[in-house]
């Protein structure tokens, strides 16, 4: 017998219609599951990060008046501390001299690629 009379035979047999059901759910069952324990995965990983991120963003406890550094120059009323001046003028050196001196002068020049040629174009109109 040929393949095609076998496959007639065979398609007016109740049973091949019942296995055609049992792999489709089966798939459906397997496809269920897998989403399951991926989600759990992925929760398990996002709660073991959360928990990591808690510990690190902690307060760190705070230094003691005692054990606080004291200046060791004393200021007078009004006086800005020497380390505070030196921290002002780091701050504006460096805001102000971010940038190279540019020429202001665009130089992009155009050059034929094939995603701008007009060979390659979609629509070709003879004339």
């Amino acid at each position: 017998m040929n393949l095609l009379q076998i496959s007639l035979l065979l398609a007016h047999e109740d049973w091949v219609y019942t296995k055609g059901w049992i792999v489709t759910v089966a798939g459906f069952l397997i496809v269920i599951l897998a989403l399951f324990i991926l989600s759990t995965i992925f929760r398990g990983v996002a709660a073991y990060f959360i928990k990591q991120d808690a510990k690190r963003s902690a307060p760190k406890t705070e230094l003691k008046p005692s054990t606080a550094p004291k200046p060791a120059v004393k200021l007078a009323e009004g006086e800005i501390a020497p380390e505070v001046l030196t921290a002002i003028g780091m701050a504006l050196y460096l805001s102000t001299n971010l940038h190279d001196e540019e020429s202001n002068v665009i130089t992009i020049e155009r050059r034929a690629t094939s995603w701008n040629d007009k060979n390659y174009g979609v629509r070709h109109w003879k004339r």
